[in-house]
């Protein structure tokens, strides 16, 4: 499990996503990073982490990418090795915060036609997301949900959180085995 540059493995949707993984039969390796602010070349430090997943993790069985903001940056190295992958929140378009736009426009090519099954989680109150988005997998759009899939009452956002783990629930169990 790859997560955002402020976004743990240990926040909620992140958690959660891991229980349902983990119920799924999946097991669940979390990367860790440090970004105090956003690196020169992200796709490079996200793609490091995955090789070095691929490299100790070698007879771990299947692979399975689950990624959010920063962490979908993987999606050209995943797409490579046609990993099933589930992308939340993926960095889709350039804005203040995530100002690299070659970076966005590319991962949203990749996304657009990733080779293997896949999932795309994002919100319409989202500035990095594209409405409307597209792609060869399923596509899960939240309307007025932000870059945590959260709004503006916490209800909606249980709810919010509750769709898209159900959506990661019904990929994982749609896999081959």
């Amino acid at each position: 499990m790859l997560p955002g540059r402020a976004y743990t493995c240990e926040m909620p949707l992140l958690a959660w996503a891991t229980r349902v993984l983990q119920g799924a039969g999946w097991t669940v390796f979390h990367a860790r990073w440090a970004l105090p602010s956003l690196p020169e070349r992200p796709r490079d430090v996200v793609e490091g982490v995955l090789r070095e997943f691929e490299t100790v993790h070698k007879e771990a069985g299947p692979v399975l990418v689950v990624a959010k903001s920063l962490g979908t940056l993987a999606a050209h190295r995943a797409a490579e090795r046609r990993y099933p992958a589930i992308w939340l929140t993926p960095v889709l378009r350039a804005t203040g915060l995530h100002p690299l736009a070659a970076e966005s426009e590319a991962l949203a090519s990749r996304l657009r036609d990733y080779p293997g099954p896949n999932l795309v989680v994002g919100g319409t109150a989202d500035d990095l997301w594209l409405s409307g988005f597209r792609g060869t997998g399923t596509v899960v759009e939240l309307p007025d949900a932000d870059h945590g899939l959260e709004a503006a009452d916490w209800q909606t956002s249980f709810r919010n959180h509750e769709r898209a783990l159900l959506a990661v629930q019904r990929f994982v169990t749609a896999l081959p085995e």
